[in-house]
């Protein structure tokens, strides 16, 4: 009898269906702005300015982002729109501008940042500052995708507002900010020196965007990362007595190390489920339909047949553990002798919930070596959005509005961003680049030959400027 009911019960949970997302409808008196940004015009000029900001060189280390600011800025003068650059250091400027509302809703924040990663410039098709557009209208150069593609997006929709005067029901804030890449500084001094004044309920932001391919052939996942998570950055420090290289001796500081490393290397956490993955996993299995969406829309059937699949994908698996990464090693300066000190540095990310103490303690017990001890650099917990959010769905449904195969979902991300700063002051933060690439062209992102297509941009303004204006347009008007 109970082995009757216990299938019962597991045949009545697999056949509990996830809904299709139900993402609203773009007001209809609001169309004529929509339509505005829909013509060749606006789609080259867009592939034009974003060339000329790929050639700004703001490759953190040094950022010179003041550069990338004032280039910005610019853009925003010539519509006639005033903006402030504000700097936490002599060259290292981020930029403010704002169109005014009625203030009947709180201002939705435009964020992107300004710097960028280094490149090799040997290693790339086309030089990485180029800004070069080649004969099929792919725009070439570092930033394009991460991220001075969106920010230049985000420039042009303020732009754009401006032109059309647009009637507006909350202020709508461009922020450009600098060093993202490496220590957020620009955005600290933002939210110490700026936010009473800034004070925005809503954000977009990088994070997720369109994958062609990901799960079926043909079909384009959009994601909205939701949240992020959070992060312990460590040293863990090895120390044992110092002597020649020429005589192994047990139990000096490399070995270890290695033992350390060896215990780390070998845990197997438990996969947690995020509520944003069932959700994506979902919407996928309702536009696949077939044996594959009968399993990705039940639960159950998620947790028996898609985990063993997701936690194979390094990315998927990203999303569904706390991942402690080797990222260096230090100590040693001489082939022959044995140092009485050596590190690794590890980067470990924490899904929601789940605390930088705790997984600290978790590898302290783990490696279980008096003579082997952390130090933490940097630690911060993971937050998230809800994503039954009105701007959220504005972003979805323009994400797949008019494509074939397209879906869209919220995503938990492996990385972090300035939103995560920006949460624990009330923030709803979604990040989206309303571009869809292929997992080559994603590859560019802090790698080689990074750009976009033509394409992307006059699509990625249509929608990003579509949603702002279904959130922030006064109807009626």
């Amino acid at each position: 009898m109970r082995r009757g009911l216990l299938l019962l019960a597991l045949l009545a949970s697999a056949c509990a269906t996830l809904p299709r997302a139900d993402l609203g409808t773009s007001p209809p008196e609001l169309a004529h702005w929509r339509d505005a940004v829909n013509g060749p015009d606006a789609g080259a000029e867009a592939v034009q300015l974003l060339s000329g900001y790929l050639q700004v060189n703001t490759a953190n280390p040094p950022g010179n982002e003041t550069l990338g600011a004032q280039y910005l800025a610019g853009l925003l003068q010539k519509a006639g729109i005033s903006s402030e650059i504000t700097e936490f250091a002599p060259g290292r400027g981020s930029l403010i501008a704002r169109l005014k509302g009625d203030g009947s809703e709180k201002p939705l924040c435009l964020l992107s940042h300004i710097d960028v990663v280094p490149a090799e410039a040997k290693n790339w098709a086309q030089p990485p500052f180029s800004g070069y557009i080649d004969d099929h209208g792919v725009i070439w150069g570092r930033g394009a995708l991460d991220m001075k593609g969106m920010g230049l997006l985000e420039t042009l929709t303020l732009i754009w507002l401006k032109r059309l005067n647009v009637p507006l029901k909350r202020d709508v804030v461009l922020l450009a900010v600098a060093d993202e890449e490496v220590d957020n500084r620009g955005m600290q001094h933002i939210v110490a020196k700026y936010w009473p004044q800034i004070d925005c309920s809503q954000v977009v932001n990088e994070g997720g965007m369109g994958i062609r391919d990901a799960m079926a052939p043909g079909q384009t996942i959009f994601a909205i990362s939701v949240a992020e998570k959070g992060l312990l950055w460590l040293k863990m420090i090895a120390h044992g007595k110092a002597g020649h290289g020429s005589t192994p001796i047990p139990g000096r500081a490399p070995d270890r190390l290695l033992d350390a490393l060896a215990k780390i290397r070998a845990r197997h956490p438990e996969a947690v489920w995020q509520a944003s993955t069932r959700e994506t996993l979902a919407q996928v299995g309702h536009d696949v339909g077939g044996v594959t969406g009968y399993v990705l829309t039940r639960p159950t059937l998620q947790d028996w047949l898609a985990e063993g699949q997701l936690m194979q994908n390094p990315g998927t698996r990203a999303a569904m553990i706390d991942t402690v990464n080797v990222t260096g090693f230090g100590g040693a300066e001489e082939p022959n002798v044995v140092p009485a000190e050596v590190w690794a540095q590890l980067d470990c990310r924490l899904l929601p919930g789940h605390k930088p103490a705790e997984l600290l303690a978790e590898l302290v017990k783990l490696v279980d070596d008096k003579q082997v001890r952390f130090e933490v650099l940097y630690q911060a917990e993971a937050n998230a959005s809800t994503w039954d959010d009105p701007f959220y769905r504005a972003l979805a449904r323009h994400a797949i509005a008019g494509k074939h195969n397209a879906v869209v979902g919220p995503v938990l991300s492996p990385g972090f961003t300035d939103s995560l700063r920006l949460r624990p002051l009330g923030v709803r933060a979604y990040g989206f680049v309303p571009f869809a690439t292929t997992q080559d062209e994603t590859g560019g992102m802090h790698g080689e030959n990074e750009r976009v297509s033509s394409e992307n941009v006059r699509d990625g303004l249509r929608v990003l400027f579509s949603a702002v204006v279904d959130v922030a347009a006064l109807p009626g008007r």
